[in-house]
């Protein structure tokens, strides 16, 4: 049985030959490492998205080998390691002036003047004076948006720029080419290999934005203004998943986090009138083709999960973040008849200090308890960083392949 396969099965709540897997991101580090060549993959960290904004810098036709580079690795690095689901972002591969690591649509996308102001730091300049400022800090492999035009004109500078984006087309321009190229080349060689491919898709929230808080007060004071950022955005990007849903990929899933360890950074009230409108737009658009919706969301999720489950229609969620006291055996017991479970071996301490045989343990409870009747996709809580232990990780990955065939016998 291959992985898309073992994957659908597992979105039908039926047991396939063995538990299928899943990793929303893999180290390039590792990666590299693992496939014996230096690589950067789709869906990674600030590496990936510093190679690909520098690709750019060198012209379309650099940006799309680019795009297609990096899918080949990453389907290769999956088919390699039994990993059957992975997730490809149209806007990995893409530039706009909002950076906010993928999540917004194709009414975002202009043209845009790409200026190197030092060693690992970039402003970006599109339309009607809009800017941004990002900086990549090699340590930590991380690439953040640290300046933004909306932060210094304020409430004016939003307005003005739902404006723009109200006027804006949001059928797909052709700055998303690039990015379509490396869909669509992760979804001939998913074909090729077995592997299930998910493409992207979520509602813009600007939770890696500088600007945040000036957001999360104009939902308070301007929600007629937040209302209209919400229904232009989700415009563009609708036009996303329906472009990657023609490309042929098998699933979508959105990436926005929207919650600390502790919950939510809205009420459930502000949920359902600024998101749940929107995001079960995608939902629907995803279960009118025929393919499932899954809902990344890191923190405690708790509060939203009903709401996610039964008023936007999710199919599955990832992961389930232990550290902020997301319990998946629970979660099994409340929602395994009507949800997809994904994940959620730790990835923090467990991966990266704990030893083979504890990453062992830990994965055969997962199997014992989550496994049985389906409807589970085993994942570690988050991703494969540089942090994790490579015999850590092949751990992980030979308990599920060896102990998670079905029926689970531990």
């Amino acid at each position: 049985m291959d992985g898309k396969s073992r994957i659908r099965l597992a979105f039908n709540h039926k047991e396939a030959d063995r538990v299928p897997l899943f990793e929303a991101a893999f180290s390039n580090k590792l990666a590299s490492e693992i496939l014996g060549r230096k690589v950067y993959l789709p869906s990674n960290g600030g590496g990936s998205f510093r190679h690909f904004l520098q690709a750019h810098q060198e012209g379309y036709d650099q940006v799309v080998r680019e795009a297609e580079k990096a899918s080949q690795a990453a389907i290769e690095l999956y088919a390699h390691l039994g990993i059957d689901m992975i997730r490809v972002r149209i806007t990995d591969f893409l530039t706009p002036v909002d950076f906010g690591y993928g999540n917004y649509g194709a009414n975002f996308l202009f043209d845009c003047e790409i200026q190197e102001q030092g060693e690992n730091l970039w402003r970006i300049i599109g339309d009607e004076g809009f800017w941004s400022k990002h900086i990549y800090e090699p340590d930590t492999d991380a690439i953040m948006c640290v300046d933004h035009a909306l932060m210094h004109g304020g409430v004016e500078e939003f307005r003005r720029w739902v404006n723009f984006l109200e006027a804006r087309p949001t059928d797909i321009p052709p700055q998303a080419e690039a990015g379509l190229a490396g869909v669509r080349k992760a979804v001939k060689l998913g074909r090729e290999k077995g592997v299930f491919v998910l493409g992207w898709g979520d509602v813009a929230y600007p939770g890696s934005s500088p600007y945040l808080s000036l957001f999360l007060m104009l939902m308070m004071t301007e929600p007629e203004l937040i209302q209209r950022y919400m229904e232009v955005t989700t415009a563009g990007a609708l036009s996303f998943v329906k472009t990657q849903i023609e490309a042929g990929v098998d699933g979508i899933i959105g990436g926005n986090d929207w919650c600390f360890k502790s919950g939510p950074m809205f009420s459930p009230r502000e949920f359902r009138r600024f998101f749940v409108p929107y995001l079960r737009q995608i939902a629907e658009m995803c279960h009118q083709n025929g393919i499932p919706y899954i809902k990344h969301l890191d923190g405690n999720t708790k509060k939203l999960l009903d709401i996610l489950v039964d008023e936007v229609g999710i199919d599955g969620h990832h992961p389930f973040e232990p550290s902020a006291g997301m319990d998946l055996v629970d979660a099994k017991k409340q929602y395994g008849d009507r949800l997809t479970l994904m994940g959620n071996l730790e990835c923090g301490w467990l991966l990266s200090e704990g030893t083979p045989e504890q990453v062992r343990l830990a994965a055969r409870v997962l199997l014992k308890h989550v496994a049985p009747g389906g409807g589970y996709i085993f994942s570690s809580s988050n991703s494969i960083h540089d942090g994790v232990r490579l015999e850590n990780l092949y751990a992980m990955l030979e308990t599920v392949q060896q102990e998670g065939v079905y029926p689970i016998r531990l």
